[in-house]
């Protein structure tokens, strides 16, 4: 992590700089995939003890996690030759984050009111206007007493004009992978919608799944490995777009760490 911020501090200009924004998504991706697979190696210690079949419940989800961040940076890198549709992509995902922590802020302020003397509507109101502020861009008037978000259709009118076609409404993980396909012919970044998928299923409960838990140890193994190899490949490709300005000594660290969880699996 420290390595991290060590390339942060020197790739990313500050003030905060749209012309970097690839850059500032990046290394916050690089955080979490690397977070996620610290996790990940914690649980493998035992992983073939048959008294530990559960623990492939926290590893599918915690790899289903990185693997997530990992289509989002490649998503992102496909936009790296526009700008303007970069920009309005991450926005779209800001939109999804706005309508989460409004609907947090609402529950949290009527929930702390029943042990504060608090006007929930008026705290409200004071933390709408300065998310506004902060995010003017999200919002089709950020002057109204609405909280009206502009649409993803409406974020994307400066895009590239195939983009309203190809990306109709909100993001998916679905929607991510189909555009990177297009976009790059490497089979690892194929393949981590497919790790994806398949880890997915230990959070969609269902009569016909509820034996994943207990079978299937060979392919979850080999699913595993095939992800871990995939979010490798990939971080490798953050990597050379974060090099340059003096940062490669702390981007090769960095990426032997990844490595060395990987010959561990092995």
């Amino acid at each position: 992590m420290k390595t991290l911020d060590l390339i942060g501090n020197k790739a990313v200009a500050r003030p905060f700089s749209e012309k970097k924004l690839l850059k500032h998504a990046l290394l916050d991706l690089c955080k979490q995939i690397y977070a996620n697979l610290y996790a990940i190696k914690t649980l493998l210690a035992e992983f073939h003890d048959e008294r530990n079949n559960l623990k492939r419940v926290p590893i599918a989800l915690i790899t289903r996690g990185a693997i997530a961040d990992c289509l989002t940076g490649v998503y992102l890198i496909t936009f790296r030759n526009s700008d303007e549709s970069l920009k309005n992509e991450i926005d779209v995902m800001s939109r999804e984050y706005a309508k989460f922590l409004r609907f947090f802020e609402d529950e949290k302020i009527r929930y702390l009111q029943k042990f504060e003397t608090l006007e929930a509507e008026e705290e409200l109101k004071k933390w709408e206007s300065n998310f506004k502020n902060s995010h003017p861009q999200l919002f089709v008037n950020k002057e109204d007493t609405e909280w009206r978000l502009k649409s993803a259709k409406s974020l994307r009118s400066t895009s590239e004009i195939k983009l309203s076609k190809e990306l109709d409404g909100n993001l998916t993980e679905e929607k991510k992978a189909k555009r990177i396909k297009r976009n790059d012919k490497n089979e690892d970044y194929g393949l981590l919608y497919v790790g994806f998928k398949y880890f997915s299923q230990y959070q969609h409960y269902s009569f016909s799944n509820r034996k994943m838990i207990e079978d299937l140890r060979e392919e979850f193994f080999g699913i595993l490995l095939m992800s871990i190899a995939s979010i490798a490949t990939t971080t490798s490709l953050f990597s050379s777009i974060l090099g340059g300005e003096g940062n490669e000594d702390e981007i090769k660290r960095n990426y032997e760490s990844i490595n060395l969880l990987f010959e561990t699996l092995e």
